[in-house]
């Protein structure tokens, strides 16, 4: 009887996997057991273990996609080889920055949780470097296959992940509890964690929401059959909303009000732009994507209407609906362009296999005319 172990590319995968976490769970307990040394500390807090553990979980976490992604062997979408390179770098530098927030917010939440659970427990250096340990290696064992396959799906649900997590983050550190009788960018106005937390999530979201605009633009050629304009223009104004988020977050309100409220407006617009223009740009993608397109630009609308003249809500309910819209078209557009670009490599398969021989290897040709039914 033979011992077979797989050797396949997705068990090696997980393999790296878990030795990071085990790496990572090593040095972070090292660095914690150094740190908290010579007395006992709370859990959250200030002088807490969870601060420290926010530190170790962010570092591990993108040190382990940073390794996971520089080791990689994805094909990056196809571009001249300088654009290549510089995506490289910009995916890499912002997915490790973003992967960083998470795990130190994660980390940081989670003190502040079990504080409020474990009344006046206080771990002593041991306890508090094996809990750094811990969290550590789980977040490098989640962040190592984000490495590994970085893709339109995959930042599609990146970008709405951090944007929330930073979002609440922001709230519940917020000096201000009234915050919300004005606007949202009140959140990032002045010093502290909180704004520092809400101006850096909208900075490196709009990375996010740029890099993906590059990737979406690939996958589109490929979904649409379409190697034209369209597909770019796409990928342009997608590049242009992570531009406006980006300059929103590096404009506070409270140092440029107007500049800081043009950028934010620009978003609004863009977005809005792509949503109406989407089906003329790329006009092969599922009738559900552009039924949802419409349905957002609608529905801003009639959210702009119930703030402005009717007055149902203040501008932070406005900001509300308008960003819940937002995350449902990203979702729909997303997982439809995902599809269909599945579809068409599907249809092309199929079609190569039908030809045979004759059918040269990953030829499109004869997959009909490359539309893609919802």
């Amino acid at each position: 009887m033979t011992d077979e172990r797989p050797t396949g590319t997705r068990a090696r995968l997980e393999l790296h996997a878990v030795v990071a976490a085990g790496v990572a769970g090593a040095a972070a307990f090292g660095v914690a057991l150094l740190l908290l040394h010579g007395g006992t500390h709370p859990i959250g807090g200030d002088g807490s273990v969870a601060r420290v553990a926010a530190f170790t979980t962010g570092a591990a976490a993108a040190v382990s996609f940073t390794v996971a992604h520089l080791r990689s062997d994805a094909p990056l979408p196809a571009l001249s080889r300088h654009l290549q390179a510089t995506l490289r770098v910009t995916a890499t530098l912002a997915i490790a920055l973003v992967t960083f927030g998470l795990g130190y917010l994660a980390a940081t939440s989670a003190g502040e949780i079990f504080q409020a659970g474990f009344v006046g427990l206080e771990l002593d250096a041991f306890g508090g470097a094996l809990a750094c340990a811990i969290a550590s290696g789980a977040a490098a064992y989640l962040a190592h296959p984000l490495g590994d396959d970085v893709s339109t799906a995959s930042l599609g649900v990146l970008v709405p992940t951090f944007l929330v997590v930073g979002v609440l983050f922001s709230m519940l550190t917020a000096s201000d509890p009234d915050w919300w009788q004005l606007h949202f960018s009140e959140l990032g106005a002045g010093g502290g964690i909180s704004g520092f937390a809400f101006n850096m999530t909208l900075v490196l979201s709009g990375l996010l929401v740029a890099t993906m605009g590059t990737y979406v633009r690939a996958d589109l050629a490929r979904a649409t059959g379409q190697q034209g304009h369209g597909a770019r223009g796409v990928g342009l104004l997608l590049a242009a909303i992570g531009g406006c988020m980006v300059l929103t977050g590096l404009v506070r309100v409270d140092v440029a009000e107007w500049l800081h409220i043009g950028f934010a407006s620009g978003m609004v617009v863009v977005f809005a732009a792509l949503c109406v223009g989407l089906p003329w740009l790329a006009p092969r993608l599922p009738r559900a994507i552009h039924l949802v397109s419409i349905a957002m630009v609608v529905g801003t609308l009639v959210a702009l209407v119930l703030w402005v003249p009717v007055g149902y809500y203040n501008f932070t309910g406005f900001e509300f609906a308008a960003c819940g819209l937002i995350f449902v078209w990203l979702s729909v557009f997303v997982r439809g362009v995902v599809a269909a670009t599945a579809d068409r490599a599907d249809a092309a398969a199929g079609h190569a296999d039908t030809a045979g021989p004759a059918g040269a290897p990953g030829s499109t040709s004869g997959a009909g005319d490359g539309k893609v039914v919802a």
